[in-house]
C-alpha cells in the first residue's frame, strides 16, 4: 500500500471512475467547494490588525484548503475498480518461441528470449531462488504458461523456451488458448512477443472476440523497434524453370540498417561452388535496392542455389544473409513451333538459324518456293504438314505457337483461319505475324487475334501506302527503332541484364529497312517497339506489339529486316539468336499444357503444408474431370510416399494434394494420369519443389509494437514494453473482465490526508499567531 494513493487510484480519476459516495449533485458540490474560498476571504475582509496584502493573502489561502479538504473527506471521495477473489480464476501467459527471440538487440548483448525468460521466472532462470512476475502472478491466479511459434505448447519452466520455431502465429495462438482452457474462469491473457506474425489470418478479429467475452488481453513488447546493424536478403527473384542451358537474370533484393553505403559482395553458390559473383554498394538506411546477377545452370536437373552476402561487421543478424532458391533445368521436350512462310526471303533463313542449336526449340515449317510447290524442314515425320496447313485439332494443337511471314489470304481456308483462332484462344497457343499482312485479311479471325488493327492500304494516307518498300519511300527507309517504356524493361528485348548495357547493345544494332503499316495498336496491347519518325493518327506506328487473346499470346513485328542485326554484325553477336529465341519461347512457353503441376508457393519451410494442384486437359484442351491421378513424391532423404489426387469439384479440370514437409531439400513429385477423356495424353509429369531455411522470423525482424497495441486496445486490455512488465500484476486485478466484481475504495481513509490537515491547520493556527490575530 502506498502512503498517498495506490496506483488503481490515479488510474481511476484519470479514466473517470472517481466519484462521492456522501456527495451531492457534482455540479453542487463544484459550487459548494468554490464558495469556501470566498467565504473566507469575506472572513478576511476585516481583520483585528491591518495585515499585508501578501499576508492576507497566505491566511486565506491555508484556511482555504484546509476547509477544503475537510469537505471533501465529508463528501467521502472513492475510487471504482475491479477484483477478483484470490485463485478462483484462470491466467494464460503466451510467450513467443520463435525463432526471431533470439535476436540480440537488448542492452548488454542479451537475446530477447533471455530477458523474457528474466522477467517471467526472475532467477529461477539461471538455477537461482527468486522468482519473476509468474511467482507474484501466481498468488493470485491459477497461471498457465504457454509458447508459441507454430503451435501452442504448454510450458513449466524456462528450460522449455528454446526460440526455435520458424514462423509466428499470433491468431493461432489466441484461439488456441481460449480453446485449451475454455469452460474455464479466463480472467486475462498475457501475450509476450515482438509482434512477428507470419501468417495471412488478423489476429485483430480474435482479440476483438476475446473482448466481446471480456477477456482482456495484456502485451508485453520485446526487442528493439528497427534492427540497429542489419544486411537482409528480402527476395531473390528468377525464373522456376528453363528450357536449356541459357543465360537467365537473377534479381535481388537486400536491405539494411548500420551500413549505409558500404560494400559488400553477393555470391551465388551451387554447392561449394561459386557461380557468379558481384561487388555493390549498399543504399542509405532503411531502403530497399535490387541487383543484378547472370547465371548459366551447369546440369540437367533441379538445382538449388544459395545466394550468399558476406557478413559484416557488427551485423546482429546473420541468418538473413543467405537465401535458398531452386532452378529447374530438367530435360524436357522442345517447344513445338510451325513457322508458314510465303515465299524464300533473308528473314525466313536467318529465323531457322536462329534456332538450329537451340534444343528447347523444334522449329517446324513450310515455305511456299513457287506457285504449287512448298519445302518442308524440321518435320518429324514424313506425313507432317504434307498436306500444308493442318486441318483437324490434334494436328495443329501439337504446336505450342505459330509464326506467319507474308503469306497470302488464300492460302488458307474459312475452316483453317477458324481453327488458327481456336489455337490461340482455347489451347493458349502463340501466334507471331511478322513483316507484310495481305490485306485480305482485314475482315477475317486473323484480324481478331492480332494485337494492331488492320486497315486496308488504300485507306492509309499515300505516304504510308505500299507496304514494305526499299529506297526513298517514308516506309522503306532505314530506321532505328525505338523502346517504349514497356519494351525497354520487357524480358523480350533484352540483350544484358543491366539496364545500360541494354541499351548500348540496341543502339550498337545496326538500323532496320523497311515497314509495314497496318494500323494503330488496339486498346489492351503493349507497344515494344515504334518507329522513331513515323506517324498514323498522330500516334508513332508500331513495330512490335503484344496482346493477349483468351488463353494465348499474339505478337506482331511490322519488318521483314531483323535479318540485319545478323547480316551486319560480326560473326561473334549473336544478338539476333537472342532476339529470335526469346521473341519464340515467349510465343510457346504460354501454351496450355494436357498436363499442368503448381505448387501454391515458390518455396516452403520445415513443417510448412504443400498444396499441389494438378490441371487435366483432354485432347481438344478443355477441362478433364474424369481423370484417375496419383501423386508421388520423393523427399531430400529418399523417402517415397505415392497418394491419390482428389478432383476439387469446385473447378472443372483441378486435383489437389497436401501434405506436411519436414525435411529441407529438393523435393521431386511425379504427377500420373490416366485419363477415360481421350487417347494420347501424357501419362506423367515430373515437376520440384524446395524446402529452405527459414528466414521470416529474421527480416522485418524488429519489434511491431503497432499490432501488439491494437491487440490489446481491441481486447480492452493494454500494452506494456519489456521494462515495465512488474506493473502488470496490479494492472490486471484492476481491470474488469468477466470474472471480476466492482469493488470502491475509500480515498478519505489514509494517514497521508490527516497529516496535510493537521499540517495546514498548524500553520494557519501558528501565522495567525505570529500576527496577533485572534
Amino acid at each position: 500500500m502506498n502512503f498517498f494513493l495506490e496506483a488503481y487510484a490515479w488510474e481511476a480519476i484519470r479514466d473517470g471512475r472517481f466519484s462521492f459516495a456522501y456527495g451531492p449533485h457534482p455540479l453542487i458540490a463544484l459550487v459548494l467547494l468554490a464558495l469556501v474560498p470566498v467565504a473566507v476571504w469575506w472572513l478576511y475582509r476585516r481583520t483585528t490588525r491591518p495585515l499585508t496584502p501578501r499576508w492576507k493573502a497566505l491566511l486565506i489561502g491555508l484556511r482555504s484548503v484546509a476547509l477544503v479538504l475537510i469537505l471533501l473527506m465529508l463528501m467521502r471521495p472513492v475510487a471504482t475498480t475491479w477484483q477478483v477473489n484470490p485463485q478462483e480464476t484462470y491466467l494464460a501467459v503466451l510467450v513467443d518461441n520463435s525463432e526471431s527471440m533470439q535476436i540480440t538487440d537488448l542492452p548488454n548483448g542479451q537475446s530477447r528470449i533471455d530477458a523474457v525468460n528474466n522477467a517471467l521466472f526472475g532467477a529461477q532462470a539461471a538455477g537461482g531462488s527468486q522468482g519473476g512476475i509468474v511467482e507474484s502472478l501466481a498468488e493470485r491466479y491459477q497461471v498457465r504458461t504457454f509458447g508459441f511459434g507454430r503451435d501452442l505448447q504448454r510450458i513449466s519452466s524456462a528450460d522449455e523456451l528454446d526460440a526455435t520455431d520458424n514462423v509466428s502465429r499470433l491468431n493461432p495462438a489466441l484461439q488456441g488458448v481460449t480453446d485449451q482452457l475454455g469452460g474455464l474462469p479466463l480472467n486475462a491473457v498475457v501475450v509476450i512477443s515482438d509482434g512477428a506474425d507470419n501468417t495471412q489470418m488478423d489476429p485483430l478479429s480474435v482479440a476483438r472476440a476475446m473482448g466481446m467475452e471480456q477477456i482482456p488481453v495484456f502485451t508485453v513488447g520485446v526487442g528493439q523497434h528497427t534492427i540497429p546493424r542489419d544486411v537482409s536478403v528480402v527476395d531473390v527473384s528468377a525464373v522456376s524453370t528453363i528450357l536449356d542451358n541459357s543465360v537467365f537474370d537473377v534479381q535481388v533484393s537486400i536491405s539494411q540498417h548500420g551500413f549505409a553505403g558500404q560494400p559488400v559482395t553477393l555470391r551465388i553458390m551451387d554447392g561449394e561452388n561459386e557461380v557468379a559473383s558481384r561487388t555493390v554498394q549498399l543504399g542509405p538506411d532503411g531502403s530497399l535496392r535490387r541487383f543484378e546477377l547472370e547465371l548459366s545452370p551447369e546440369r540437367r536437373q533441379p538445382i538449388l542455389y544459395e545466394l550468399q552476402v558476406d557478413e559484416l561487421d557488427g551485423e546482429l543478424i546473420t541468418r538473413n544473409n543467405r537465401y535458398q532458391f531452386l532452378v529447374d533445368n530438367s530435360e524436357r521436350p522442345p517447344l513445338n513451333v510451325l513457322y508458314i512462310e510465303g515465299h524464300p526471303r533473308n528473314e525466313f533463313k536467318f529465323i531457322r538459324r536462329a534456332v538450329d542449336n537451340d534444343g528447347s526449340l523444334r522449329l517446324a515449317s513450310y515455305l511456299r518456293t513457287g506457285p504449287g510447290r512448298f519445302y518442308r524442314q524440321g518435320i518429324l515425320s514424313p506425313l507432317e504438314l504434307n498436306d500444308g496447313f493442318p486441318t483437324r485439332v490434334e494436328d495443329l494443337y501439337q504446336y505450342e505457337a505459330i509464326v506467319l511471314g507474308d503469306i497470302g489470304r488464300d492460302f488458307f481456308t474459312d475452316a483453317q483461319l477458324q481453327l488458327l483462332q481456336d489455337f490461340v484462344a482455347e489451347r493458349g497457343g502463340g501466334l507471331l505475324v511478322s513483316g507484310m499482312i495481305d490485306d485480305a485479311f482485314a475482315e477475317t479471325e486473323l484480324a481478331d487475334i492480332l494485337p494492331v488493327t488492320m486497315v486496308r492500304s488504300t485507306n492509309l494516307p499515300a505516304f504510308l501506302q505500299g507496304g514494305v518498300r526499299r529506297g526513298p519511300h517514308p516506309t522503306g527507309e532505314l530506321f532505328r527503332p525505338r523502346a517504349t517504356t514497356a519494351g525497354e524493361f520487357s524480358s523480350l528485348l533484352r540483350l544484358a541484364s543491366e539496364d545500360g548495357e541494354n541499351r548500348r547493345l540496341w543502339a550498337a544494332l545496326p538500323e532496320l529497312q523497311g515497314i509495314h503499316i497496318t494500323g494503330r495498336p488496339k486498346p489492351g496491347a503493349t507497344v515494344l517497339l515504334e518507329h522513331p519518325v513515323l506517324q498514323y493518327q498522330n500516334q508513332p506506328v508500331p513495330l512490335m506489339t503484344s496482346q493477349r487473346y483468351g488463353s494465348g499470346r499474339a505478337l506482331s513485328i511490322g519488318t521483314a529486316s531483323t535479318w540485319r542485326w545478323q547480316m551486319m554484325t560480326h560473326s561473334t553477336d549473336e544478338s539476333h539468336q537472342r532476339l529470335w529465341r526469346q521473341f519464340l519461347r515467349w510465343l510457346a512457353q504460354g501454351a496450355l499444357e494436357r498436363i499442368s503441376v503448381n505448387f501454391d508457393a515458390p518455396f516452403y519451410n520445415q513443417g510448412d503444408t504443400v498444396e499441389v494442384t494438378a490441371t487435366v486437359l483432354d485432347e481438344r484442351y478443355q477441362a478433364d474431370n474424369n481423370a484417375l491421378l496419383w501423386l508421388q513424391r520423393v523427399s531430400p532423404t529418399g523417402d517415397v510416399v505415392d497418394v491419390a489426387m482428389d478432383w476439387d469439384i469446385s473447378e472443372d479440370g483441378v486435383y489437389r494434394s497436401q501434405f506436411a514437409v519436414e525435411d529441407e531439400g529438393v523435393y521431386q513429385v511425379t504427377v500420373d494420369v490416366a485419363s477415360a477423356a481421350g487417347t494420347g495424353i501424357e501419362t506423367e509429369r515430373r515437376a520440384a519443389f524446395v524446402v529452405t531455411p527459414s528466414l521470416r522470423e529474421f527480416n522485418d525482424a524488429g519489434l511491431d509494437q503497432g499490432l501488439l497495441s491494437r491487440i490489446a486496445d481491441n481486447s480492452g486490455g493494454r500494452y506494456y514494453p519489456l521494462s515495465d512488465i512488474n506493473q502488470l500484476v496490479d494492472d490486471i486485478e484492476h481491470t474488469p473482465s468477466a470474472y471480476s466484481r466492482e469493488v470502491q475504495h475509500d480515498l478519505w481513509d489514509r494517514p497521508f490526508w490527516l497529516l496535510l490537515l493537521i499540517v495546514l491547520l498548524c500553520a494557519d493556527w501558528a501565522l495567525r499567531r505570529r500576527k496577533g490575530l485572534s
